[in-house]
Parts: structure tokens; sequence; C-alpha cells
């Protein structure tokens, strides 16, 4: 971990923080390096289930740190773009593969680098002032850490087009509108928002939900007829769980709470 990283540990759920306050939490490399090797040692402990993100003080991240964007220049000089750009992605990409389930809490700003990070979560709330976007096409480049794979996946390639030809920033209403963001909050309901929705998914079965979110990325770039396949061969491995006949009183008494609370 490093110092631009930090991590509370509350029962399964932990908050990672981007802790860069001083620097809107923008994405330099030691904050990446960091941001790696803590995802590694949190995919590793079994008594995590959910991992919060979180960036400290008054912004989620403003995106790349510009020492970062010139590093990138400068290393492509000495080895081939596609290495250095492969271990950008592949941090991020890390999210994606774990088998634990990321909740991206937003506030503030989310733009570039920053709103790249947050599509490779599974789960999005903001907060209603939060703005979010892909302007990279102001500098010349466009979004390439995932950004432009996951935003098309997320909202479809028509709108996907519209934010990244134009680099227009959203604020969240807008963005919960077209699918990029789960929930919209208010400023000071998003802590309990965020905890609510991570200890739900917490008292479910690790397995089940690993193997859930892996099954969802799957069918989300496979055919139908593979996506129904992988369907059948996920519910095999969770059925041979010799606990799975205990759950039920609890999976009953939750399906109940939910017909009460559904909107």
């Amino acid at each position: 971990m490093t110092s631009s990283i930090s991590v509370d540990r509350d029962g399964a759920i932990a908050t990672l923080w981007l802790d860069r306050e001083a620097k809107r939490n923008a994405l330099d490399a030691d904050t990446m390096r960091g941001l790696a090797t803590t995802l590694d040692t949190l995919a590793e402990e079994a008594a995590i289930r959910v991992i919060v993100l979180r960036g400290r003080g008054p912004v989620f991240s403003s995106g790349i740190d510009h020492t970062l964007l010139m590093q990138v220049v400068g290393d492509t000089k000495k080895v081939p773009f596609l290495h250095v750009h492969y271990q950008l992605q592949d941090t991020f990409h890390r999210m994606s593969r774990m088998q634990k389930p990321v909740i991206a809490a937003l506030h503030g700003v989310a733009v570039g680098m920053a709103f790249e990070l947050a599509l490779a979560a599974d789960i999005r709330v903001a907060t209603a002032d939060c703005i979010l976007g892909l302007p990279e096409i102001a500098f010349g480049i466009v979004p390439d850490v995932g950004g432009t794979t996951r935003l098309v996946r997320a909202v479809g390639e028509a709108r996907a087009r519209d934010l990244v030809l134009s680099g227009r920033l959203v604020r969240a209403r807008t963005a919960h509108a077209w699918g990029l963001v789960h929930d919209v909050v208010d400023a000071d309901a998003l802590d309990r928002t965020v905890r609510a929705r991570a200890e739900q998914i917490a008292q479910h079965s690790p397995v089940a939900v690993g193997l859930a979110k892996t099954l969802c990325g799957l069918s989300a770039n496979t055919d139908d007829a593979t996506s129904f396949r992988l369907e059948g061969i996920v519910q095999q491995a969770l059925f041979a769980q010799g606990d799975l006949a205990t759950r039920f009183p609890a999976a009953l008494a939750f399906i109940k709470d939910q017909i009460a609370r559904a909107e």
C-alpha cells in the first residue's frame, strides 16, 4: 500500500480510498501501483466480501495526474506503447476479474481516467451534484483504459459515441437516466446508501455472488447459446455446495423483506 491509497475494514466490507485529497485524488503512478497492490490484497482476504471504492475530500477523482500522462509519453520512447497501456488497463481489470463485487461511491467529480475506474466497478452510486464523463477527445486522445469498451457495454454504442466524440460531461441524474450509474442520492445519503447496498450483497453466499458476477461479465460478451450453457455450468457448481439447503429459511426471509421494500 502507498500513501495515496488507504483501506478501512469493517466486518465483511472494505472501503478502499483514493487518498490524495490535496491533488483532488488525481491518479498518478504511485496511486495506480497502490491501487493494483491493494486490490490484489483484498481479493485474497476471505473475510472481505464487498469492496467500496471512494475518494477523500470534495471529489472522487479529477482523473489522470498530468505527471502520469507525461510519464506514459516518455516511457513510450523506450518501450512500445501497448506494453505500458496493458499495465494501466490491467490495474482496472483487477476489479472485474476478482470474485468480490466492487461498489464505486462517486461525488463531486469523476471524469476521464477516474470515470474509467468507476466503470470497472460492478455498481456505481453517485451524489446528485457529481459530474461524470470522458473528455479525453479535448486533448486529442481517446479513453483507452477500458473506458470506451465499458461505456459501450453500459449504455450502448450510440450513446457512447455521443459522449466520447463530444467529450461532454453530464451530471449524475442524466448519467442515471442513461444507465451510467445505478443510484443517485443526496450528498448526505451517500454513506448510508452505499453501506446498505454493500451489506445486502455481503449477506449472500460469497461463492454464489462471485460466480454470479463472473457470469454477468461473460454473458455480456458471448452469444446467447454460450451464455445459456454457462448459466447451467455455474448452477451445477452451486448445487454441489453442501450447505445449500441450510440457506433456504434465510433466503425466504430475505425475499419477504424485499417484497415489503420494493419500490
